[in-house]
């Protein structure tokens, strides 16, 4: 059995939602799609992964672990698909609070990176 978590920007609320994947045992395959169905990266559980969508000169960029592993100029969401481990676990609010941690931030509020590229 799978799940799937949503994260990205939020066009009604106008924020962000960054989420953070506590190292666990209750998922034990985990991958990061955009678009839809390209899958981005794969998520190991024995890591914290942490996804941040930030304003990368003038690009929505989405990092794992402060890593780049997807970029476009327009706004964008992304889901999280988690395979369980267990098919008998049941997941609500209070497991799903061990797991992850969520973050909406107002999109006027989300981190900018500007990079200055210099020939030699």
């Amino acid at each position: 059995m799978s799940f799937f978590i949503r994260g990205g920007y939020d066009t009604i609320r106008k924020q962000v939602l960054n989420i953070s994947l506590k190292p666990t045992a209750i998922w034990h395959n985990g991958m990061v799609l955009v678009n839809k169905s390209m899958v981005v990266c794969t998520l190991h559980p024995h890591n914290v992964n942490t996804l941040e969508l930030v304003n990368y000169n003038d690009t929505a960029t989405l990092l794992l672990n402060n890593s780049i592993i997807y970029e476009n100029r327009k706004l964008f969401t992304y889901k999280i698909n988690l395979t369980v481990t267990d098919d008998s676990l049941i997941l609500n609010d209070r497991s799903l609070d061990k797991v992850m941690d969520c973050e909406y931030i107002n999109f006027t509020d989300i981190k900018k990176h500007n990079t200055d590229r210099y020939l030699n």
